[in-house]
């Protein structure tokens, strides 16, 4: 292999010609390994003919690695050393090609080893990223977690001492912990005077209502022994001298001995009203279809001439006071057959309705029915929508039936149309 070696001839600044001779090239193994260590480590270079019919190693003519496809493009082949990535360019003004080839190990051992580097940053920066976010999140929600349980202590209406937080810091967070301070203790305070309001109203309600009661209970008994004297006597007059009374005095002895037998009646709801008051409730498991049934049968023995069509659906039992909630529905009951009575075909209908926490029992009847503008005044004590001379009642009968579902905290409530019929309804919750 040979490579020319060319001088200018000069005269005088000027170039009259060129001197050209051809020398053998000769490189020794040293030489080429010095060469081969500038270009890195593991690396092939060889001189090529541009018809790649000669290659050499710049010592010796090799056999062709690989198969020259195109100048500048990467070209993978396999040799001794395993895989190999070579490429191929031309040298200007000859008929040579270089072509340098290196083991992708050694090519790729750098990458390797920098991504093996910065993996182990990598992990590492992680670490201390997450530590760091962890520190200041606990910084920051520890203080968070004592406003948070606080709040949920207050909102649950534990006022029983003031939740203060101790948070010693003096950014937002720290503002914070003083404001919900500062409404934790007003917050207390308030709570202390209410309760103590509210204990002090309660004392003078009990208080009141027991004077109540025991006023309504005097009065009721101390009103008996005049009004049966009143009664006693008119039915005797009514007796022994009906003979001899004109007619305006048989009407006014009739209406002395009525109003007697309904003042009696408004004294006994009135004794069974306060005396409800102070019964305790004795809570068993109440069969409330059996017991509509026995209502019902006690109820409609003494109206045997009407024809009442009575529907008991399927009643869930419920666990409650025996006596009281047999009053409730023996009040409700009469109510319907009294208010439906001057139907031609009254009809009367028992029913319950399952709820997640609570059964609703119902009494619908056909019967006069109401406005419900005055739905508000059915359960009150001697509130009556309807005139003595229409239908008899002392007004007592509705606020019993509340006072007793009261006492098994349940509800009361009912809906009417006039001339239509009204439904009552009270709700008994489940244990």
């Amino acid at each position: 292999m040979y490579y020319p070696v060319i001088a200018t001839v000069v005269d005088k600044d000027h170039i009259i010609g060129y001197i050209m001779c051809w020398q053998i090239l000769r490189v020794t193994p040293k030489a080429v390994a010095q060469f081969t260590q500038l270009i890195g480590a593991g690396t092939r270079l060889y001189i090529v003919n541009t018809d790649g019919s000669v290659w050499t190693d710049l010592i010796k003519p090799v056999a062709a690695p690989f198969k020259i496809n195109s100048m500048g493009e990467p070209i993978e082949y396999t040799g001794p050393d395993g895989l190999m990535i070579a490429k191929v360019q031309p040298v200007p003004n000859t008929g040579w090609l270089t072509a340098i080839a290196f083991s992708e190990q050694n090519i790729l051992e750098g990458v390797n080893s920098f991504m093996k580097w910065i993996l182990i940053f990598g992990l590492l920066l992680t670490a201390i990223g997450i530590f760091a976010a962890w520190a200041m999140s606990r910084n920051i929600t520890r203080p968070l977690s004592q406003l948070t349980r606080a709040a949920k202590a207050v909102s649950q209406g534990n006022y029983s001492s003031p939740k203060f937080i101790d948070v010693n810091r003096n950014d937002e967070l720290g503002e914070l912990a003083i404001a919900f301070n500062i409404m934790t203790a007003e917050v207390y305070h308030t709570w202390q005077n209410l309760d103590n309001k509210v204990k002090e109203r309660t004392s003078q309600l009990e208080r009141v209502n027991k004077e109540l009661e025991a006023f309504s209970y005097s009065v009721s008994h101390d009103l008996r022994t005049p009004l049966r004297a009143v009664s006693g006597y008119s039915i005797m007059l009514k007796e022994d001298y009906e003979d001899k009374l004109d007619a305006e005095g048989k009407r006014i002895i009739g209406n002395i001995i009525t109003n007697g037998r309904m003042m009696g009646q408004l004294i006994d709801d009135l004794l069974a009203f306060s005396r409800l008051g102070k019964k305790e409730l004795t809570s068993t498991k109440v069969d409330m279809q059996l017991l509509a049934i026995s209502v019902v049968n006690e109820l409609l023995q003494n109206d045997l001439e009407k024809d009442y069509k009575i529907n008991i659906g399927i009643l869930s039992p419920c666990e409650a006071d025996p006596g009281m909630i047999k009053q409730a529905l023996i009040n409700l009951l009469s109510n319907a057959v009294k208010y439906s009575s001057k139907k031609a075909n009254p009809e009367i209908e028992i029913g319950c309705e399952d709820e997640e926490t609570r059964t609703v029992y119902y009494v619908k009847d056909n019967g006069v029915g109401f406005d419900m503008a005055y739905a508000g005044k059915l359960f009150g004590v001697f509130q009556r929508l309807h005139s003595q001379e229409e239908f008899e009642g002392t007004g007592v009968g509705l606020a019993l039936v509340k006072r007793i579902i009261d006492k098994h905290n349940g509800e009361v409530w009912a809906d009417g149309h006039e001339n239509i019929g009204a439904t009552f309804y009270f709700s008994l919750p489940k244990k």
